[in-house]
C-alpha cells in the first residue's frame, strides 16, 4: 500500500514528509504525503489527481466533509485507512494544504498505536 499510494502522490508533485513526533514503532505503520509548493502550481488539481489514481487503484471511499473550498475524504484498502486533506490557504505562507495520511490499520500495527494512545491519554505523575 505504501507503494500504491507513493506512486500516486509523487506524480501529482507531493513530499514523503515524516511526522517529528512519531514514536519509533509506528514508523512503519504511517506515511504521510504534503503537497511540495515547488511541484505544484494547481493544489486542487493535484490533490483531485491523486485522489482519483488511488479510487482506480480501489481504494474506496468511507468519508467525505467539504465545506467551502476545503475537503477531507477518507478511503481504506487491505487494512490500511487514508484521510486525504484539500485546504486552501492553509498556511502562514499563504499557499494551500494538501495532505494524505495513511495508517496501517491491520493487526501488526493495531498494539503500537494502541501502546501510543494510552501513552498520550493516561494522566503523568
Amino acid at each position: 500500500m505504501r507503494k500504491e499510494i507513493a506512486d500516486a502522490a509523487t506524480a501529482a508533485g507531493f513530499t514523503e514528509r515524516t511526522p517529528d513526533k512519531i514514536p519509533p514503532a509506528l514508523a512503519s505503520c504511517t506515511v504521510r504525503w504534503q503537497s511540495d509548493g515547488a511541484k505544484v502550481t494547481d493544489s486542487r488539481k493535484s490533490y483531485d489527481t491523486t485522489v482519483a489514481t488511488l479510487v482506480n487503484g480501489g481504494w474506496k471511499e468511507s468519508g467525505s466533509y467539504e465545506e467551502r473550498q476545503s475537503v477531507t475524504k477518507a478511503f481504506d484498502k487491505s487494512g490500511w485507512r487514508l484521510i486525504t486533506i484539500h485546504q486552501p490557504q492553509g498556511r502562514v505562507d499563504g499557499t494551500d494544504l494538501d495532505s494524505f495520511i495513511a495508517d496501517d490499520t491491520g493487526p501488526a500495527c493495531e498494539k503500537p498505536f494502541q501502546e501510543d494512545l494510552a501513552d498520550k491519554t493516561t494522566p503523568k505523575k
